[in-house]
């Protein structure tokens, strides 16, 4: 059974009467901090020291167990399960900003579509107003060569009159 390192904030809740004071922050399958104990049964564990349940022996349902000698080859792999939780949670902080990103570029986006089909109509009507002015410069080109052929002419006329 694994155990894992506190992340919570509390105080620690000890049921034994064992050294209470703990250099690791263990916490039994009951959210609550382990105590560190120390073997005192005679045997080949005698002054061996464990983390355990804080209710234990009232309670045996959580076996939550750790030699303390074990616990900082647990504390790098709880550092490396903290750290990518950590990865993750940031990861998914920057999904919701791109999310909310993607929704303000949509607008932009559809707002833009709308300037550019307005600036289309407006260019069509410039278009349509410039070939309207292109034909009457024309016409009025026309008017002014037949004015002047007009007056030419006359002023011809007009000489060949008075020297016959």
């Amino acid at each position: 059974m694994a155990s894992h390192l506190s992340v919570n904030s509390g105080s620690p809740r000890s049921r034994s009467k064992g050294n209470s004071s703990s250099p690791a922050k263990l916490v039994c399958y009951h959210n609550e901090f382990a105590p560190l104990r120390t073997v005192r049964y005679d045997g080949p564990t005698k002054g061996k020291r464990f983390y355990g349940c804080s209710y234990w022996p009232e309670q045996r349902t959580c076996r939550f167990f750790k030699w303390a000698d074990e616990v900082d080859d647990l504390r790098e792999l709880q550092n490396i399960v903290v750290e990518k939780e950590e990865t993750i949670s940031e990861l998914e902080h920057q999904v919701e900003m791109l999310k909310q990103d993607m929704d303000l570029m949509r607008d932009k986006v559809k707002k833009l579509k709308a300037k550019k089909e307005k600036l289309v109509e407006e260019v069509e009507e410039m278009g349509i107003a410039t070939t309207e002015t292109m034909f009457e410069l024309k016409e009025n080109n026309t008017d002014k060569r037949l004015m002047i052929i007009l007056v030419f002419s006359w002023a011809f006329f007009t000489l060949v009159l008075m020297f016959k």
